[in-house]
């Protein structure tokens, strides 16, 4: 099964709506690091994601001295924002030939200059929808709260969903 790397924003943004459970219902094998569980500070999210990787349902990893030694170096030698734990779910998803699922547009830009697959909170919305786990207005109204919270999203491509979604 495929590994998806979760960055700590799409369990943020699921869990915000309702719908982190939904992720593991997804025909990937759910992965993130420790360094993401450790940015989740919201004692709700928290728990949620606690039960899900106590369920089995996400796995977690951790690093040995000599990984977190490349990831301390890498993060020594790049430019911009990226945090320690933004490397970490970057190293770990091109060490694993991972798609890493983040919308943090710097993180993204990294990883695909690392020849790392990577996809967004959309790619998810998208997935479910296909895969019968939400329907169409479901996927609709989901989508309108995730907008109200995270207005950082695409609003070409999210308008562009609705609209799909709601014809159908």
């Amino acid at each position: 099964m495929e590994i998806i790397v979760n960055d700590t924003n799409i369990f943020i943004d699921l869990h915000s709506i309702g719908l982190l459970s939904a992720l593991c219902d997804l025909p990937y094998d759910v992965h993130t690091v420790d360094f993401v569980v450790n940015e989740i500070k919201d004692q709700a999210q928290a728990e949620s994601l606690a039960a899900l990787v106590g369920e089995g349902k996400i796995k977690v990893e951790s690093f040995n001295m000599d990984e977190l030694s490349e990831i301390i170096e890498e993060h020594s030698t790049v430019s911009g924002n990226l945090s320690v734990p933004d490397c970490s779910v970057c190293y770990y998803a091109r060490k694993h030939f991972a798609t890493l699922l983040t919308g943090d547009r710097q993180l993204r830009k990294y990883a695909e200059g690392n020849n790392v697959t990577v996809r967004g909170v959309l790619f998810i919305f998208d997935e479910l929808v296909a895969q019968n786990i939400i329907d169409a207005e479901t996927a609709v109204q989901k989508l309108r709260e995730l907008t109200n919270i995270n207005v950082r999203l695409p609003k070409s491509e999210i308008e562009k969903r609705i609209k799909n979604w709601s014809n159908t």
